[in-house]
């Protein structure tokens, strides 16, 4: 039996699973497509907040997937809610990251500061970018020293890219936590919020897999979620992983096709 003949619905991971880099994995768009054609549901989830949901959306849908918005969970989404909730909406902030996720925390009612006003910011959110440097891990640290409350999108350590993986969000966040003894309450996977949300929006589908490529995120979080889950060799996991974890995942598969054919 294919995998997908045992799951009504899908958490599909996007970087290393649908894409890497700008490069689309082969055959992720015509599996992705079948999938949804055929009636299962599909929610993108991504620990990368770096553009709005309608951005990624976006490119699914010029790649030949018909996606929506309302069918893409950034851990940005999760991460600003759980910041907003916990720091108060009105908080100020400091957001390290791209320029979609500052937008995301001040349309979730936080104050966002920047330069060295933001040394008082009552919370900082933390997610990778290439333009971090010395002066946001002053500034964060100051801010943290100060009383603020630590927040970040995810642990991830890399980015798949094509040539090697580059640093993520969690390299990033072990310098701030390094440097402050902090330790920040995670938005992303494989913490339970992104998954919950995702959850939600997938509908009444009962039996659900998480399909990703990352063991301590994607699989590790899927398990903690509830989930079925299904590990792709196409980012950061290997089969010596999965047979190595605590819990392997359910399925093991080259790519995404594996779904249609096991």
């Amino acid at each position: 039996m294919a995998p997908v003949d045992e799951y009504d619905g899908f958490l599909v991971d996007l970087d290393g699973v649908v894409w890497v880099g700008r490069e689309l994995v082969p055959g992720a768009v015509a599996t992705l497509t079948a999938l949804i054609e055929s009636g299962k549901p599909v929610v993108f989830v991504t620990n990368n907040p770096g553009r709005p949901p309608a951005v990624y959306a976006e490119r699914l849908r010029e790649a030949g997937v018909p996606a929506t918005e309302e069918r893409i969970v950034t851990a940005g989404m999760a991460t600003v809610a759980i910041a907003a909730d916990e720091a108060g909406c009105g908080a100020t902030a400091f957001v390290i990251g791209a320029e979609a996720f500052k937008s995301m925390a001040a349309e979730a009612g936080l104050e966002t500061l920047e330069g060295e006003a933001a040394r008082a910011a009552e919370a900082v959110l933390v997610s990778g970018h290439r333009g971090f440097d010395y002066e946001e891990l002053l500034t964060a640290t100051l801010a943290l020293q100060g009383g603020a409350k630590l927040f970040a999108t995810s642990r991830d350590p890399t980015l798949p890219m094509p040539g090697g993986a580059w640093p993520g969000t969690g390299a990033i966040l072990a310098a701030i936590e390094t440097a402050t003894e902090a330790s920040a309450t995670i938005g992303g996977k494989p913490e339970r919020h992104l998954f919950d949300l995702a959850r939600e929006r997938l509908g009444p589908a009962r039996r659900v897999a998480m399909v990703g490529d990352r063991i301590a995120s994607d699989i590790d979080g899927g398990r903690r979620a509830g989930l079925d889950t299904v590990l792709v060799l196409t980012g950061a996991g290997t089969r010596e992983q999965a047979a190595a974890a605590e819990r392997p995942p359910d399925h093991v598969i080259e790519d995404l096709t594996g779904l249609l054919s096991g």
